[in-house]
């Protein structure tokens, strides 16, 4: 398996294309990462009700590049959402010169039909239809003229990929090799990639790992709240999060229910299914010397028994020597305050996937922190990773931020530092 330090190249290409104006086109990101840049857009009932229509799971079954993109529409009663690729720039800055858009698609062998559009999927949005029929990699085409409306821009902004709302769910299709063409007559390229996609198909799929208490250390030092949940009593916990815990990418959901989709509410609420009285208070900090500064009176006000110290990386362009060792030291003063308290505490890193952009990694130097003074950590890096490098697309919304899906997975990842798996 790749290690992190392969990402960095991969990742860094992401962005440039997304970034450098002589870039006309920003499909890589779905090549290299499937799932950054993409967006679950869906009915505000749904996201009222806890649903999450689409789910978008990177796979090895490929065509071209390590993998694709697989869309899986669970069953439900309502009409599905959309899952929408939008990256930093344009999709697409020009279409000039392209006749249309084309990509490979393996359906699930249903009657199901599939739909592509221009933009964040809008009823008004220009779409386009295929068929789920066929189990094996099968081109798609279109004209820009085979789409159902007008297409008003002369780049493209955004892309969605959905089904139609007759189709019966459940149903999937994996999705790869987007690109713009010159023409959509069949290439000479096609008989290769088709031989690719049957060979990319006997890959075996690594599961995602069903014990995340693995990626929990010093669990056992938790006894006081783990105690706590066992007996379903009650359990105060105060969450010290950075910018990631704003949930700062999830503009798609709305801002009435985003606090149960950030990870802090999603793990109050998993507590509670559980017959836990828990209560978590976010506090949101700029850093770890802002967090550090304030611990003291937070833990006083709150009467936290539990502390969950959230961080991520520091903001673009700050990176140095002293930079770390002070977030080094902010780290100890917090851990200690915590200790001084009588709370537990979990350290909790969540690093940003490598790019371009000169950042200080604080998740890991919290985590080694952690690790220095015996402290119970919970590494989201090692979990995301668990699958391989180019698939953490499945829980990464951007570089530094989470989707929907890797919310509530580090809100499972921190329940199970608590209870028994």
């Amino acid at each position: 398996m790749p290690t992190r330090a392969t990402l960095p190249v991969t990742m860094g290409l992401i962005v440039l294309c997304g970034s450098a104006c002589a870039q006309e086109i920003d499909f890589r990101g779905w090549e290299d990462c499937p799932g950054l840049y993409v967006w679950l857009v869906q009915p505000v009932e749904l996201w009222e009700a806890g649903v999450l229509s689409v789910e978008c799971v990177p796979v090895r079954d490929h065509v071209s590049g390590q993998h694709a993109l697989h869309l899986v529409f669970p069953a439900g009663r309502t009409a599905a959402g959309v899952a929408v690729y939008r990256p930093p720039a344009f999709a697409v800055r020009s279409r000039a010169g392209y006749q249309g858009l084309s990509f490979w698609v393996k359906g699930d062998g249903s009657e199901g039909v599939g739909v592509i559009g221009i933009g964040d999927g809008r009823s008004s949005d220009p779409r386009a239809s295929f068929l789920l029929r066929s189990k094996t990699w099968q081109p798609v085409r279109f004209r820009w003229n085979h789409f159902d409306a007008p297409i008003q821009t002369p780049g493209i902004p955004s892309l969605f990929f959905g089904v139609t709302s007759d189709t019966k769910r459940p149903t999937s299709y994996i999705v790869d090799r987007l690109e713009l063409v010159r023409s959509v007559e069949a290439s000479d390229e096609d008989v290769a990639l088709r031989e690719a996609g049957a060979k990319a198909a006997k890959l075996v799929e690594v599961p995602p790992p069903k014990d995340l208490s693995a990626f929990v250390t010093n669990r056992e030092k938790l006894a006081r709240s783990r105690a706590l949940v066992a007996a379903k009593k009650p359990l105060r916990i105060l969450v010290l999060g950075d910018a990631l815990a704003q949930g700062g990418a999830l503009w798609n959901v709305p801002t009435g229910v985003r606090p149960r989709y950030l990870f802090w509410g999603a793990f109050e609420q998993e507590l509670k299914r559980r017959g836990v009285d828990a209560t978590v208070t976010p506090v949101f900090v700029e850093n770890p010397e802002d967090a550090a500064g304030r611990i003291d009176v937070l833990l006083a006000r709150t009467k936290a028994e539990l502390v969950v110290v959230e961080l991520s990386a520091s903001r673009i362009g700050a990176d140095s020597t002293a930079l770390r060792a002070r977030a080094r030291e902010a780290d100890r003063a917090i851990l200690g305050a915590c200790g001084r308290a009588g709370a537990d505490v979990i350290a909790l890193g969540v690093p940003p996937l490598p790019e371009q952009f000169r950042r200080a990694d604080e998740s890991a130097i919290l985590i080694e922190e952690a690790a220095r003074a015996g402290v119970p950590a919970a590494d989201f890096a090692r979990l995301s990773e668990a699958r391989g490098i180019g698939f953490q697309g499945e829980f990464y919304a951007t570089p530094d931020q989470l989707n929907c899906q890797g919310h509530l997975l580090l809100a499972k990842l921190l329940v199970s530092a608590l209870a028994t798996p």
